[in-house]
């Protein structure tokens, strides 16, 4: 149709009148027209990759651009959240390799509570601040180690990795983006600083062999250290919540940083306790990873490649609206301001 009207004004002739029934496709609404005056770069909707100048110039204004990040993390919402706080489930070793990787990550987790003067109950600040400092770049590790491995191996044998890889990373960023998000909040002294490079010495080797001989096994060894994670961080929220700790005292009225509140997409008026709620629910979803990678052959297709599209839609969705999520934490510490937008 179009194509005839055109041929039709070249020809210098009148151009033909459409049927009655073709004009409702031809009429253009006043909105389109006003939008054609404006340049695709000037205009208000958001760029994928926030490459518009609007978008360029509040990105010069924020400490970190999430421009930069380079996987979207889950988005908790409160519900999810307070559900994994209800049910902190533990896996029981079944094969002999289960039992020398629990016994293995379980006589390293107590050397470490022993190390950094770790109690669950009126634990020290201090010692809650370095503990999460080397167990973030602990746990960093295996994610980073198991994709190099899955990457060697796809190429070696020329054959697909069936996706395990994209979770792999995507781990391996999220918990150094935790690490990124403490040091916001805490300083590293040379103790600390020590213990981290002596982790990762230790960690790195350890791990390889591991993949090497049982990748099985590893992911086993994984998904029992993000147990001792989930644990931590359900014992430090429940006494930043409970009046009278330590904790409460030093955290339950801190912001939340910058970097937090733009990589979780929490409000302006987050608070310390949001973020580290984030952080047991992403520690929590590694183990539960884990172990599920831990029953499977190294040539299942990954379970989790369509729950990282919808992790990545439903971030894209929250930044174009301007939205951001809600923790409830306004409701358990009483500090924070109630109006903010929910997803």
């Amino acid at each position: 149709m179009q194509s005839l009207l055109l041929r039709s004004v070249a020809r210098g002739c009148r151009p033909l009148a459409f049927p009655a029934v073709y004009r409702p496709l031809c009429v253009r609404s006043a909105h389109s027209v006003a939008n054609d005056t404006v340049h695709f770069r000037e205009s208000r909707t958001p760029h994928p990759l926030k490459a518009k100048p609007w978008e360029q110039a509040a990105f010069v204004k924020r400490e970190y651009n999430d421009r930069y990040a380079t996987t979207a993390n889950h988005i908790w919402s409160k519900e999810e959240i307070d559900h994994m706080l209800a049910n902190l489930w533990q896996h029981k070793p079944q094969t002999f390799s289960d039992k020398f990787v629990h016994g293995a990550m379980y006589g390293l987790y107590k050397t470490f509570n022993f190390i950094t003067g770790y109690k669950a109950e009126n634990t020290p600040v201090r010692a809650v601040e370095w503990r999460l400092i080397v167990l973030e770049s602990f746990a960093g590790v295996p994610g980073f180690v198991a994709a190099m491995f899955r990457h060697f191996r796809s190429l070696r044998n020329l054959c697909r990795d069936h996706g395990w890889i994209h979770t792999l990373l995507e781990e391996a960023e999220n918990e150094r983006m935790h690490l990124l998000t403490c040091m916001k909040m805490f300083d590293a002294g040379i103790v600390t600083r020590t213990l981290v490079i002596s982790a990762q010495v230790v960690m790195t080797p350890f791990v390889a062999a591991l993949l090497i001989v049982k990748p099985g096994a590893a992911h086993r060894f994984v998904g029992y250290l993000e147990e001792t994670a989930c644990i931590t961080y359900a014992n430090v929220i429940h006494q930043v919540e409970t009046p009278g700790t330590p904790l409460h005292g030093a955290w339950s009225d801190v912001d939340a940083p910058e970097i937090a509140r733009t990589y979780w997409k929490l409000s302006d008026d987050a608070k310390w306790v949001d973020v580290l709620k984030c952080m047991f629910a992403d520690e929590c979803n590694h183990r539960d990873v884990n172990h599920t990678f831990a029953t499977m052959s190294s040539d299942d297709p990954n379970p989790f490649v369509y729950k990282h599209q919808a992790d990545a839609i439903k971030a894209w969705r929250l930044d174009a609206d301007g939205e951001t999520t809600n923790l409830g934490c306004a409701k358990t510490l009483g500090v924070k301001s109630t109006s903010t937008a929910t997803v």
